[in-house]
């Protein structure tokens, strides 16, 4: 029988992926009120909807 393991990171050469942090908040609310990076999204989000969509996302230890 095969466990099924769960990866908290992924890492190549040219990529990390990890979980979320609690620290990840604030650059993301940051990220999504740029309009040079929201240019294709419908509206730029304020930070507590950008909070909201970050606490939907399981956050790491």
């Amino acid at each position: 029988m095969r466990e099924n393991k769960i990866i908290n990171m992924i890492e190549t050469e040219r990529l990390y992926l990890r979980q979320w942090q609690a620290s990840d908040f604030a650059p993301f609310a940051e990220m999504n009120a740029d309009s040079k990076v929201m240019e294709y999204f419908p509206k730029l989000l304020t930070t507590s909807m950008s909070n909201a969509i970050a606490k939907k996302m399981p956050v790491a230890d």
